[in-house]
Parts: structure tokens; sequence; C-alpha cells
């Protein structure tokens, strides 16, 4: 969302918001896997779920040790931290 607002306004993403929407598709596409494998009663279609959602976890696991690694992730930042964080976030956009 916050990389098409930034493209309308002419700007362009950089490695961080492309790394912020690989996270965010990835949770997406597990929480969806997940969803799919509580629904089916097919012992065999809930396996090939099961790998799918297997698959969706760790593609989420590799995209939040990157953003964390590169500090664009703060996973064990203090609430406080957080809001302010997103508070320079989002006035980096207005700005330009």
């Amino acid at each position: 969302m916050m990389s098409a607002i930034g493209e309308a306004i002419g700007m362009k993403p950089d490695d961080r918001v492309i790394a912020e929407s690989l996270l965010t598709a990835a949770k997406v596409k597990a929480t969806a896997y997940c969803a799919a494998v509580l629904e089916t009663a097919s012992p065999d279609l809930r396996h090939i779920l099961m790998a799918h959602l297997n698959d969706a976890l760790a593609e989420h696991e590799r995209c939040t040790q990157v953003a964390v690694q590169r500090g664009w992730y703060k996973a064990y930042a203090s609430p406080d931290e957080l809001v302010g964080q997103a508070l320079r976030d989002a006035r980096n956009v207005l700005e330009g």
C-alpha cells in the first residue's frame, strides 16, 4: 500500500519498501494456506496444503530475517519506539 502511494506521487520504492511488501505478501500467503488447511477434510489435500504452508512460513522467516538484519524491522522494539518510527516514516512519505 505504502509503495503504491509513493509511486503515485513520483517516489520510487527503495529496498526497505520492497522488503516490507514482500514480508506482507508472505504473511498474507501463510494466513491463506493456514485457513485452507483448517477448512479441508481431505487428508491428501491437507498434506499438499501443509507443504505449501510450510514453504510460505519459510519465506516469511527469510523476509523477516533480512528486514531485521538491515534494521528495517524492529522485532524487539518497545511500543514507544514502534510508534515513533511509524510517525517518522509517515512524515517522510508526506514530505517526499
